[in-house]
């Protein structure tokens, strides 16, 4: 199915896999949150988290996972998953994901014990046909819902949320040829941002880092949302703001196309969102017990008609430092998970397409430049 944007570059979108179920449950649910990349071309996906019981508001406990799924082209140009399952050491999702020649980096995330430090590089062994991972050293503090990006060796982690329930400001490199030396600690973000998408991309005299989008919880209960960009200048280390997106977006996807384009699918643009949390703010407020009851009945009510997220498709030109609003995507578009560019696609692995309810599908975007 093809989602046209009106700049000359197609996009035709497929189902290209879908995610195994768990051992214990009958159907596959997909997870968000999932680690994704691309390493020796194959696609590796691993971790997430999912609500396999019931809703998160009927009471349902989110699960977290460490199972390991390999998908490799065929020559029809089909994914199809190897039959080995492999394993993380601990369960894990929402981390933030990057690829690079070297592996997949994936950074922080947060478990039933809580947000991690933690980095690990996945690797594929084409010739042993098995998963390779390492350790690389940890963050300098605990970051889930962060977002990454890799540059030749060097991998980029900014903001995200932190344990003591903030959101970071902090942006930071380690250089996987020398992970001896640490992480690097960068010119801050020009402010706290979660949920974000970062990517690198050409901005016709050199590369620079972009950040789109995301939010920031707060205090009150009420999120700001973000429809800023920033492009980070490696030269200068600093940010520069450039025109916002034509909406707020987080927990979003996207990826650099051609030399001078920046594609962002889908994303949260958080009416529904925002409603919840004035909802869950009131109710923590309100001391009549059947006034608590009545909110909390229309916070479901406000949940179970989640009518998904955007289905949009955004292309920024870096150049001329312009948004166009392309095509929609023809199915359920999720968030919290990572797009990832893999030859003439787009991967978008499983995650979420509305308010706690996963998709197993992975989608594929086959883009075509007129």
């Amino acid at each position: 199915m093809l989602a046209q944007i009106n700049t000359g570059i197609q996009i035709d979108w497929r189902i290209a896999a879908t995610l195994p179920a768990s051992p214990d449950n009958d159907q596959p649910l997909g997870q968000a949150g999932t680690l994704a990349g691309i390493h020796n071309n194959v696609m590796i996906i691993a971790g997430g988290a999912n609500f396999p019981d019931k809703a998160p508001w009927n009471g349902g406990k989110k699960r977290y996972y460490k199972d390991v799924f390999v998908y490799e082209m065929d020559t029809r140009d089909v994914t199809r998953k190897l039959d080995k399952v492999f394993q993380l050491s601990l369960n894990t999702a929402y981390g933030a994901s990057c690829s690079s020649s070297r592996g997949i980096v994936y950074a922080g995330g947060e478990n039933e014990s809580g947000i991690s430090d933690q980095v690990i590089l996945l690797r594929w062994d084409p010739v042993g046909k098995k998963n390779l991972i390492n350790d690389l050293p940890s963050l300098p503090f605990p970051v889930t819902n962060a977002a990454a990006t890799c540059h030749g060796n060097r991998v980029f982690v900014a903001g995200g949320e932190t344990a003591d329930g903030g959101v970071s400001s902090k942006f930071l490199s380690l250089d996987l040829a020398n992970v001896s030396s640490g992480w690097k600690q960068l010119a801050d973000l020009p402010k706290p941002i979660s949920h974000a998408v970062m990517v690198v991309q050409s901005n016709g005299d050199q590369d620079a880092i972009y950040i789109l989008g995301g939010r920031k919880r707060n205090a009150s209960g009420i999120s700001d949302l973000y429809a800023s960009v920033y492009a980070f200048d490696f030269l200068k280390n600093q940010w520069q703001e450039k025109r916002s997106l034509p909406y707020p977006l987080s927990a979003g996807t996207g990826v650099a196309a051609g030399s001078h384009s920046i594609l962002l699918f889908g994303g949260d643009k958080g009416e529904t969102f925002q409603k919840a949390e004035r909802l869950i703010a009131a109710i923590s407020k309100e001391k009549d017990e059947k006034k608590r009851e009545e909110l909390n009945r229309e916070k479901i009510n406000v949940q179970l008609a989640h009518p998904g997220f955007s289905k949009e498709v955004l292309q920024y030109n870096t150049i001329t430092n312009k948004w166009s609003i392309g095509g929609c995507i023809p199915f359920d578009v999720p968030v919290t998970t990572t797009a990832c560019k893999w030859g003439k696609y787009v991967i978008i692995p499983s995650g979420e397409i509305k308010a706690g309810v996963r998709t197993p599908l992975v989608l594929a975007g086959k883009i075509i430049s007129k």
